[in-house]
């Protein structure tokens, strides 16, 4: 009789992760497919989201100012990526982070304002700039989204069901090695999956992505982790019902997308062709 009680609350938990889950799946995808402004906004919201539960997180080791410094510079690259273009976004972003940085040291503190900044802002623009303006460009956001959420979703239940050695106990200490072999699982077989779906050949270099992008998705939810666990915080935030903060549900994604983003820029055989990130990481991930 006692196990009930504790069967019924894990099935509704459960439920309410699982809901929670199908509703962001949809919301996302749905502004991904749109694409223009509907995606920029989309990214947007999230980087304003993300800023604000990073500086929850470390409100007890950054000052009003280099919050203020940090929040000013996000909002400044922002614009600029709207009112200018993508590069001069990036160089404002890089020389701001370097000066909040060089502020931040000069004051006697650690950097953890110009993280923050390079933390909220740096996602949006690899999302913007892998997703681009054409159909290409989606499919390769599609990509990214498959491998990070495959991988997310084979650790957790690789862990869960086989257990085993921690993989970073000092971190995360419900992370184990069982799990981050079926995070890369899940991405080499979701990845190239998701390009046979949409009628395209992968291409050896598919599932090597793949694998990286599954490493760096991993490596962003421990990074997370381990700037909850230095700051003694348990969830980033309660927006999402059952599942915490929009931290907790994209730390994966954060890195992830960047690495895509940052691959698309010097790879793919039309790289001098002034085509988008996006574009040119799908040229490398399938068969022409």
């Amino acid at each position: 009789m006692s196990s009930s009680p504790s069967r019924g609350f894990l099935s509704s938990e459960f439920a309410l992760r699982v809901g929670s889950a199908i509703a962001m799946l949809a919301i996302t995808l749905s502004v991904a497919v749109a694409g223009g402004i509907w995606f920029q906004v989309f990214c947007v919201m999230l980087a304003a989201l993300i800023f604000n539960e990073y500086r929850r997180i470390t409100a007890s080791a950054i000052t009003p100012a280099a919050v203020l410094a940090a929040a000013i510079g996000l909002a400044v690259a922002l614009i600029l990526w709207f009112a200018a273009s993508a590069p001069v976004a990036v160089i404002f972003l890089v020389v701001a982070v370097a000066a909040i940085g060089a502020w931040e040291m000069w004051r006697g503190s650690q950097c953890w304002a110009a993280v923050g900044l390079a933390y909220s802002a740096l996602p949006f623009l690899a999302l913007v700039s892998v997703r681009g303006g054409t159909i290409a460009g989606l499919y390769a956001l599609l990509f990214v989204f498959a491998c990070v959420w495959a991988a997310d979703t084979l650790a957790y239940f690789a862990g869960r069901t086989i257990g085993g050695p921690k993989l970073a106990p000092a971190i995360s200490p419900k992370k184990t090695w069982s799990g981050f072999a079926g995070g890369i699982a899940g991405s080499l077989l979701a990845g190239p999956a998701l390009l046979w779906a949409l009628g395209l050949a992968p291409s050896a270099w598919a599932g090597l992505v793949a694998i990286g992008l599954s490493l760096m998705a991993q490596g962003g939810d421990l990074f997370e982790s381990w700037i909850k666990r230095r700051f003694g915080v348990k969830d980033s935030g309660s927006l999402i019902p059952g599942h915490g903060g929009v931290l907790d549900r994209i730390d994966g994604l954060i890195f992830a997308s960047v690495a895509a983003w940052c691959l698309g820029e010097v790879v793919g055989p039309y790289a001098a062709g002034g085509l988008g990130a996006g574009d040119r990481l799908l040229s490398a991930i399938v068969l022409p």
